[in-house]
């Protein structure tokens, strides 16, 4: 009898552990299965965002590609400086944007020697506006910081698009940390 009770107490313990081990994994399989659904949510919802970013630059590179240019623009780097004319050399208006790594870069050195160069900095470009007193500067990389003229050096913004306004001059600190000066303008 004893050996029956004892066999019964051990049935009984075996089946409660059976049971909550039953439990703690099934809470786990719970816990797997809303992870993985809040991960599946949350990918989901990445890929829309960039999606629609995406045709949101590309919508506006298309509105880009056709908006004219009103306002020329100078830019210095050092001692160096470089520019863009508003107006081609046939006489027809610029449209869309300029690279900045395709705008020549012309310097002389204090002992008098002149050198050329691009700014090799990718993805930033400047463009023409809808508004004819203004010009748009764009990352299509990293983001970049500006200020006025005016404004302290660590008091700039940091972002990926920025207008420049007729007659001020910006500062903009590249990723590469070299600093360029911009003024939109109407003569070169």
């Amino acid at each position: 009898m004893l050996t029956m009770q004892i066999g019964i107490v051990l049935a009984v313990i075996l089946a409660v552990a059976g049971v909550v081990q039953w439990r703690v994994q099934s809470s786990r399989r719970e816990k797997q299965k809303y992870i993985l659904e809040y991960a599946e949510k949350v990918t989901d919802l990445e890929t829309r965002k960039k999606e629609e970013q995406k045709q949101q630059e590309q919508a506006e590179e298309k509105k880009q590609k056709y908006r004219v240019f009103y306002l020329d623009f100078m830019i210095t780097h050092g001692s160096a400086f470089g520019g863009c004319c508003a107006t081609c050399a046939d006489g027809r208006r610029r449209r869309g944007a300029v690279a900045l790594d395709h705008i020549l870069m012309y310097g002389k050195h204090p002992s008098g020697k002149e050198f050329t160069y691009y700014i090799e900095e990718q993805g930033l470009e400047i463009g023409a506006s809808d508004d004819p007193d203004a010009l748009i500067v764009r990352s299509k990389d990293a983001p970049f910081e500006i200020r006025e003229e005016g404004v302290g050096r660590d008091q700039g913004t940091k972002t990926r698009s920025a207008v420049l306004k007729k007659d001020i001059l910006y500062y903009i600190i590249l990723e590469s940390k070299h600093e360029i000066s911009i003024k939109a303008t109407k003569t070169c």
